[in-house]
């Protein structure tokens, strides 16, 4: 688990005051493994503290992502996650329903980063790799999805009447 205090001297180095509801925000963010969009964010804390502003949660995660303390992955059409590990490493995206999670195994992205650093006057400060793809359940249902389309396709041909010929 992440310290909280991550986030929280992050708002104050950018002068935002740190109040209740930014110190929730933090606190949230540093026990997650998830990749929660902002609207995930702010359905869990306002459960527990419904003086929470929803607001002040894309605000607050708006400015950590400005600041680099987390990172923004936007998969288009509204579908914003947000991730709290900074380091290099590689997120799996399913394409279907939108989950990201974090592949566990080793990607040689350190070379990446070296390879680059003063590229063209670059400094690269964190490096991702997005991988798209389909998760195991939305295979599972899609697999599921085709054949009942099939069996659909197979009832329907077999129910038909079959035409004279001429």
């Amino acid at each position: 688990m992440t310290s909280p205090d991550i986030y929280i001297n992050a708002l104050q180095r950018a002068g935002k005051r740190i109040t209740d509801q930014r110190r929730l925000i933090c606190e949230y963010l540093a026990a997650t493994r998830s990749h929660p969009t902002p609207y995930q964010v702010y359905s869990d804390l306002s459960q527990a503290h419904p003086e929470i502003s929803r607001a002040t949660v894309y605000n607050t995660l708006n400015v950590l992502q400005e600041l680099g303390a987390i990172v923004e992955i936007s998969i288009g059409a509204g579908h914003t996650h947000y991730d709290t590990d900074t380091t290099p490493h590689a997120n799996l995206i399913c394409l279907r329903c939108h989950s990201v999670t974090d592949y566990d195994g080793p990607v040689a992205l350190e070379g990446v980063r070296a390879a680059l650093d003063g590229a063209g006057g670059f400094t690269p400060v964190m490096l991702r790799v997005d991988v798209f793809g389909f998760c195991e359940a939305c295979r599972t249902r899609k697999k599921a999805e085709i054949r009942e389309q099939w069996l659909k396709q197979r009832q329907s041909n077999q129910s038909e009447p079959v035409g004279e010929s001429v």
